[in-house]
């Protein structure tokens, strides 16, 4: 059985003001290249936000694109980025505009290489500014995100292209500088995750946080970008606190409202309207959550009972029996968080299967702009029949002797008429999600064992 401890001094210091990462009504952009793209870091900020902030509707949009580097962000600006209506922009660019390419298994001295790889960072530094001032123009809320790394330090059977991750805190770097231009909030992704693949790597030389082509994080990167980001934006410890004793009249809520408490000689009830719900972390994040402290930093859901006389105690909500704690256990604080046995757990878990659903549509829809801001879409000279345009597209995508476009051609042509089907499914999914995350009031009892 697994219970969390809290120190009185950690209950002394938390109070019930609950920050926002993004207030009600705000719709929030999160615009890069690839790992944007996936999405899995800002899926997990999203489900984050609807789960702890029920009673606040906001909207995401995954405006990222494989491949894409700063220049493709100006020439997809009005049509896949402010065509959304933002409030809100998360950037973050650069895997691709230090062109990785340019960089070898080997160190070189060679003049024009370098003087190409210093282009290449002069070109992303004027675009990424030009990128922020056109958002700023717009009065819209700019967060910054310093690049994910690049690796090139693990044992992996993958070519090594020593220096790009230099490169890329280069980048992260200058993001840091426009982010106190510009009096922005930055998040530093770089910084965490080169530190944890150092600390891996000391126990294991081919562990990583990135996938084998040492470029896309793998789950539990993302995972640790999720945490990094909330982190950042300050984001509250606690679920909830529900603090009674058996003996006194008096109780603590935090985030919660305590109501109808009964004690009886073996038992103790009360019904409870808690404001959040916990994060419902899924099994592929568990190496994850031991790198970070994203439960006791950011999730706990505290059941704190005092005065209860020696024994173990069974704890039904709704009825339903969660588990067995001592006194002992109970006095120092449970993390219901960890069980996910509880109604307010399996409602979050409701949640997150629907978002589910919405980011695999997201994923057809990114699809379409893939294809359609490739360079040589733009080169078919039909480009309202979807016949035209395989016509066009699969004999230049053949010869590139990979199977990844052919593979995003075809799942183009069977998404592109899907289109305005896909937005409005989206719309929808986004208010069930929302109405599945409201609060609900739920009664708990303890009771003692015989």
């Amino acid at each position: 059985m697994r219970f969390l401890i809290v120190s009185s001094l950690m209950l002394c210091c938390f109070t019930s003001v609950i920050a926002q990462v993004f207030p009600s009504g705000s719709r929030v952009c999160f615009v890069g290249n690839s790992i944007t793209n996936n999405g899995e870091f800002h899926h997990n900020i999203l489900l984050y936000h609807l789960t702890r902030y029920p009673n606040e509707n906001v909207s995401f949009f995954n405006c990222g694109i494989s491949g894409d580097v700063t220049g493709g962000i100006l020439n997809r600006m009005d049509d896949d980025v402010l065509v959304h209506q933002p409030t809100h922009i998360v950037l973050m660019i650069g895997m691709n505009d230090v062109k990785r390419s340019l960089y070898g298994e080997y160190v070189t001295t060679n003049t024009d290489t370098l003087a190409q790889r210093q282009n290449a960072i002069t070109a992303y530094k004027t675009n990424l500014e030009k990128i922020i001032n056109i958002f700023l123009s717009k009065k819209l809320v700019v967060i910054l995100q310093k690049p994910t790394i690049y690796e090139q330090t693990a044992k992996l059977p993958t070519k090594n292209n020593l220096g790009v991750n230099d490169a890329l805190k280069v980048c992260a770097d200058f993001v840091g500088e426009l982010a106190n231009k510009y009096q922005l909030q930055v998040v530093d992704y770089w910084t965490i995750m080169n530190n944890l693949n150092k600390r891996l790597q000391e126990k294991d030389s081919a562990a990583t946080l990135t996938s084998n082509d040492r470029v896309h994080p793998q789950s539990t990167g993302h995972f640790v970008m999720a945490y990094q980001f909330l982190k950042t934006m300050l984001s509250p410890q606690f679920v909830s606190k529900i603090w009674l004793s058996y003996k006194m009249k008096t109780d603590s809520a935090n985030n919660c409202r305590i109501t109808n408490v009964k004690k009886k000689k073996r038992s103790i009830s009360f019904s409870v309207l808690e404001n959040a719900l916990p994060f419902p972390v899924s099994p592929q994040y568990k190496e994850a959550l031991d790198l970070v402290s994203f439960q006791t930093q950011l999730n706990q859901q505290l059941l704190k009972i005092d005065d209860l006389s020696e024994g173990r105690y069974t704890l039904f909500i709704d009825d339903s029996s969660i588990a067995n704690f001592t006194a002992k256990e109970l006095k120092e604080g449970i993390d219901l968080s960890l069980f996910k046995n509880t109604p307010q757990y399996l409602q979050a878990v409701t949640v997150r299967s629907v978002l589910i659903e919405l980011w695999k549509i997201e994923s057809y829809l990114r699809n379409i702009k893939f294809i359609e801001y490739h360079s040589d879409f733009k080169k078919c000279n039909d480009k309202t029949s979807i016949d035209a345009i395989k016509q066009c597209l699969e004999p230049v995508f053949k010869s590139k002797n990979t199977d990844f476009y052919l593979t995003q051609l075809n799942k183009y042509i069977a998404n592109k008429p899907q289109e305005n089907k896909y937005f409005q499914t989206s719309d929808e999914l986004r208010k069930k999600a929302f109405l599945l995350a409201q609060p609900k009031i739920h009664s708990f009892k303890l009771v003692k064992n015989l």
